[in-house]
């Protein structure tokens, strides 16, 4: 059985766009009526548009010519036949699927506070790190990335190569079999190395945008003392917030060692988008920054390095009214100078793709 009204207004939709033409993508920013930053996205995906749309719906009626002047407002383009909004970060309507199955989980639960300038990371501190691992023998540990829900990964795509085989889960020193502190009395249980059982890069992804992918493991993880998932910005609030710091983790190099043996942390600041386009133009690294990014270091000759490329960059926040460690970027890109010049390095945005994300997670 369908809806008459439905059918009705589906056609209004189609018809109120077909004749405007806008230089707007999926995903890519646009501007909002009020003048703001949005982001290209499907009308179903947005709360305001999709209000006005199910309003009618519901009420079985055409639209009012101010609804269809509002909706025109928000219109950024029409992309595989999908008339798509400029919408605001907070405003995005997420998968509700994917939303159970984020909102139902205990994730990023918060052990320590003591985070500081590069420094090995205490046991137990950041339980949903991720190792990826590689057949290439000759280099084998390269990438990270962050568990996010049973039984996916979030990295990013420039970390996928056709070797990739495995996760590790619960790693901390790579060396040692086991993991203990307080003189071997408490020890972490073995690490779980899980199989991949589908690879998922943005559609968008370029080498310096979009550099984002899930990885769905080939069997659901349960929650233990050393490996729990990370929590994502699925409220509206956190969408929009950004901090003056922010934490980094990763086995990555540092600036005078080829890699690191055990899990290292460090609290960066947050470097505004102007101020980091500016300097990473000294050192020829042109790429235009947008929405879809976040820029953080350098200080103190800390800094991501080779190896930390698809880990997460976060910090504790309010999330849902309880304080919980909430995954912001991703490491993408930067200049190669290990923490010794003044260049910050790139991450995802991962509220920016949060509705891909949404999208690509299922039970």
């Amino acid at each position: 059985m369908f809806s008459i009204a439905g059918v009705i207004i589906t056609i209004t939709v189609c018809s109120l766009f077909s004749a405007q033409t806008v230089n707007g993508q999926y995903e890519s920013e646009c501007r909002l009526p009020n003048g703001q930053t949005g982001q290209c996205m499907p009308v179903r995906s947005c709360k305001p548009t999709f209000d006005i749309l199910n309003r009618a719906l519901l009420e079985k009626r055409m639209m009012t010519p101010s609804e269809i002047v509002q909706l025109q407002s928000f219109y950024c383009g029409t992309f595989s036949n999908v008339v798509h909004v400029c919408c605001s970060p907070s405003d995005l309507q997420l998968n509700p699927d994917a939303m159970e199955i984020l909102t139902k989980q205990k994730c990023g639960i918060i052990t320590t506070d003591k985070v500081s300038y590069g420094v090995e990371a205490a046991l137990f501190a950041f339980p949903w790190m991720a190792l990826l691992l590689y057949n290439d023998t000759r280099n084998p540990r390269i990438c990270g990335g962050a568990l996010i829900s049973e039984q996916y990964v979030l990295t990013a795509a420039h970390c996928i190569r056709d070797d990739l085989y495995q996760v590790r889960l619960g790693e901390h020193r790579i060396s040692t079999e086991k993991d203990c502190i307080r003189n071997g009395t408490l020890c972490a249980p073995p690490v779980e190395n899980v199989g991949i059982e589908a690879i998922i890069k943005h559609h968008n992804y370029a080498k310096l945008s979009h550099d984002i992918a899930l990885l769905r493991l080939d069997r659901k993880i349960a929650p233990q003392m050393h490996i729990k998932p990370i929590c994502l910005p699925i409220y509206d609030d956190l969408r929009t917030r950004s901090h003056e710091y922010y934490v980094i983790s990763g086995w990555g190099r540092t600036h005078n060692a080829p890699m690191s043996d055990v899990l290292m942390a460090a609290l960066v600041p947050l470097v505004e988008r102007s101020e980091c386009q500016t300097i990473l133009s000294r050192y020829k690294l042109r790429r235009m920054l947008s929405n879809g990014h976040i820029c953080a270091g350098n200080q103190n000759l800390i800094d991501v390095c080779k190896g930390d490329s698809g880990g997460p960059l976060g910090f504790k926040d309010n999330y849902g009214g309880r304080i919980r460690f909430v995954m912001y970027g991703v490491v993408s890109f930067g200049v190669d100078l290990c923490g010794l010049g003044d260049a910050p390095n790139v991450y995802t945005n991962v509220s920016n793709v949060m509705q891909w994300i949404s999208d690509n997670i299922t039970n």
